[in-house]
């Protein structure tokens, strides 16, 4: 009987022992509360940026449309096919 009063007591005071070192101060629960706080203020900052950058990218002009273009480059040195749908220019200076 007095091993059961004892074993009883011994399992009120763990209980009551473990419910204290989980607990937090009023100290940290305030310090955790600012944190929340200014990481919501970020997120509303970063939102916002978006936002303008939405809005920045929607009033960029589309692109100009593309323009076929002929260029001719006469009896001048080339390599390749005459008849290439693209040709690719280098204007060099080798003094």
């Amino acid at each position: 009987m007095k091993r059961n009063i004892v074993l009883s007591i011994l399992a009120i005071v763990v209980l009551f022992s473990v419910q204290t070192c989980f607990a937090q101060t009023a100290g940290e629960i305030d310090g955790m509360k600012k944190d929340i706080n200014a990481l919501k203020e970020g997120q509303q900052a970063m939102q916002k940026e978006l936002a303008e950058i939405k809005s920045l990218l929607k009033q960029k002009a589309a692109p100009a449309e593309f323009k076929e273009m002929i260029i001719n480059v006469g009896d001048d040195p080339s390599k390749g096919d005459k008849k290439a749908k693209l040709v690719l220019i280098e204007f060099s200076d080798y003094q």
